[in-house]
């Protein structure tokens, strides 16, 4: 402990010893048994044994203060929790006194051995009086240096949070930096944890590092730590979960600054502080992209991305711009996302080559005016209509979105000289069992049959559910909590992949690079997670006990949903690429023993049939790549 520290508390203690011997005699006073005007023996028959009542007053009491914490408290920044520390404290010893000096009031047998030693008992009323005024007394004493405190920072409603900064890295000293730079910040630094043994002792822009991770409850209650930030943007998703479980167990909240995937040019700020967030808690592995390598491929050039104004597209948007392209080509139909992504690029990332294109990816004759304007060099293609119950209900709109749009996409690209062409496609287009998946599967196999065409590269990255998309699970589950409850599970045995967002689009733009044309990349979705476990992970999140302050149902599974998705189908084989989280699914290039001109010939079958509602002959073709295709599950509105 430090000199100053050790004088401070010394300093404490004697102070706490003038109000309680004051407290003391006063309570005599009080109750009649000194008198000072008359000069008469003062303290009567208790005169001779004062000293000793005092002593032991002194004793208990500055012991069960100690017990209790009150020299280990930040008394600057006292709150409710150190008044009642200070009460609890202050009324046990006035309750051991009582018991002390009552066991006292009479001569005392030990083993046989009478002791004469024995101290008066005096009135009850004295102990009352004395409790009171030494609880008043200490609770003023400590809380004075709050008030005066707050009369140099402000009104008690502008006093800065006392926050621990888990991460002494670059992170956490940009993020300390801010706290102190900004004068209106809400954040008062006290300190660092980190577990590098070489900077613990050392000091941050005046802030210390104050032990390793694991004394963060020893440094929560002697700093009086009222909000824990995680400045750790590598750190995995079970050493964020330790620390946030840790956190709420003290009764402390938990923030996080941005994960790498965030992380846009370098730096953090103090408005990227937010609470945790189930994606913040996954465990999954930091994924390093090659950045030397995408920029060369991706700097000066014109950057198409369809659905720009969706989870996965806007994402790809944010994650491009640190790139350099020369211009972002933003197409979306929907003008309310399409307009909030634009304006997050031009405010916040003070990004401006930006053109925004409201228009529908099956309008040929407007993508071409756009195409043959901006002549973009690579597009990403993120533009689908993805909610399976949904599309259940309206197969049509799913097949001339999903596979007609991708097809006039891909033929204006080869007519424009695109270069590279990414699709992103799903899990749930391996054996398919909804319209979605088929969709899905058509543009997968159509854009595979286009592979050698000129120069443009056609890729495909096949990845399983985001956390946080428009409409996923993850919103859903946290709006029912927010509301009390209950979350709605489909069923105890329901798996999904998932991974976070700025990941996937991380590694989309990174398989972009890395595809020569024809491939579909898989991305590594690590394991399957229960979606029931995922549901009591997010309460626990929000300091809620499943079952207890949450209820969880099950309602069944919904048309379509399959109990364990697939990333890879039968025929498929899993090939391990240079790049370790990306893997490749290659197969003979057949599907169902069709070959290449085959499956061209039923692709443009299809096309004319969903164009002119030939349910017949749609139905027969479909069997043809998807053999359990079943119209009466999956082409419902036919048979209402």
């Amino acid at each position: 402990m430090k000199k100053k520290s050790v004088l401070k508390i010394i300093g404490q203690v004697l102070f706490d010893v003038l109000i309680i011997f004051s407290s003391f005699i006063i309570a005599f006073f009080l109750r009649g048994q000194i008198d000072l005007e008359s000069g008469a023996n003062v303290f009567s028959q208790y005169a001779g044994y004062m000293v000793w009542y005092v002593v032991i007053a002194i004793a208990v009491k500055i012991i069960i203060l100690w017990i209790f914490g009150a020299y280990k408290r930040v008394w600057k920044y006292a709150s409710l929790k150190d008044m009642v520390a200070i009460i609890e404290a202050v009324t046990l010893s006035s309750v051991v006194l009582a018991v002390i000096f009552y066991i006292l009031s009479a001569p005392i047998s030990f083993l046989g051995i009478k002791i004469d030693f024995y101290l008066p008992y005096f009135s009850r009323s004295i102990l009352v009086i004395d409790y009171l005024l030494t609880l008043t007394l200490i609770i003023i004493s400590k809380f004075s240096e709050r008030f005066f405190n707050e009369l140099k920072l402000g009104s008690g409603g502008k006093r800065k949070k006392r926050v621990l900064v888990v991460g002494a890295g670059d992170a956490g000293e940009m993020i300390v930096r801010e706290m102190i730079r900004q004068k209106e910040s809400e954040y008062l630094p006290v300190g660092f944890l980190d577990d590098d043994y070489s900077k613990i002792k050392n000091k941050i822009h005046g802030v210390s590092v104050l032990g390793p991770i694991s004394d963060m409850e020893k440094v929560v209650q002697d700093y009086s730590v009222e909000e824990v930030i995680i400045a750790m943007p590598s750190a995995s998703g079970s050493v964020r979960k330790e620390v946030a479980v840790r956190a709420r167990e003290l009764g402390v909240n938990c923030k996080t600054l941005p994960g790498l995937y965030e992380i846009i040019d370098g730096k953090v700020y103090l408005y990227q502080v937010r609470d945790i967030e189930i994606e913040d808690i996954l465990g999954r592995e930091v994924i390093d992209i090659k950045i030397p390598e995408i920029v060369s491929e991706i700097k000066d050039k014109v950057i198409m991305v369809t659905g720009a104004g969706g989870s996965i597209g806007s994402e790809i948007c944010r994650q491009v711009i640190r790139l350099k392209p020369k211009k972002i080509i933003l197409v979306d139909h929907s003008e309310n996302n399409l307009f909030l992504i634009l304006e997050e690029l031009s405010n916040k990332f003070a990004f401006i080559s930006t053109v925004p294109v409201v228009i529908d990816i099956r309008d040929r004759e407007a993508l071409r005016d756009v195409f043959k304007k901006y002549r973009p060099d690579i597009v990403f293609h993120a533009a689908a209509y993805k909610h399976v119950p949904l599309m259940q209900l309206n197969p049509k709109a799913a097949f001339l979105n999903n596979y007609l749009g991708t097809k006039i996409l891909a033929k204006l690209s080869i007519e424009f000289g695109v270069k590279r062409f990414v699709m992103l496609s799903t899990d749930k287009a391996v054996n398919p069992k909804n319209v979605m998946g088929v969709s899905k599967l058509l543009a997968e196999k159509y854009l595979q049959t286009l592979s050698k065409v000129k120069d443009t590269r056609f890729i495909i990255v096949r990845f399983g559910n985001v956390l946080g998309s428009m409409g996923s699970v993850v919103p859903l589950f946290k709006e029912q909590i927010q509301s009390g409850g209950p979350v709605r599970v489909t069923h105890p045995d329901m798996k999904r992949y998932f991974m976070t967002i700025p990941e996937a689009s991380q590694l989309v733009i990174q398989a972009c690079i890395m595809g020569k044309g024809g491939e579909i990349y898989v991305l590594d979705m690590g394991e399957p997670i229960n979606i029931v476990d995922l549901a009591k992970n997010m309460i626990r999140i929000y300091g809620m006990e499943p079952g207890k302050d949450i209820e969880i149902i099950y309602t069944g599974p919904r048309d379509g949903e399959k109990f364990d998705e697939e990333l890879v189908s039968e025929n498929e084989e899993l090939i391990v690429t240079e790049y370790k989280h990306i893997f490749e699914a290659r197969n003979d290039g057949k599907v169902n023993g069709l070959s290449k001109d085959e499956m061209i010939n039923i692709l443009f079958n299809i096309e004319k049939e969903i164009q002119v509602d030939d349910y017949k002959n749609l139905f027969r073709d479909l069997k043809k790549i998807v053999p359990d295709f079943d119209e009466n599950k999956m082409w419902p509105r036919l048979y209402e």
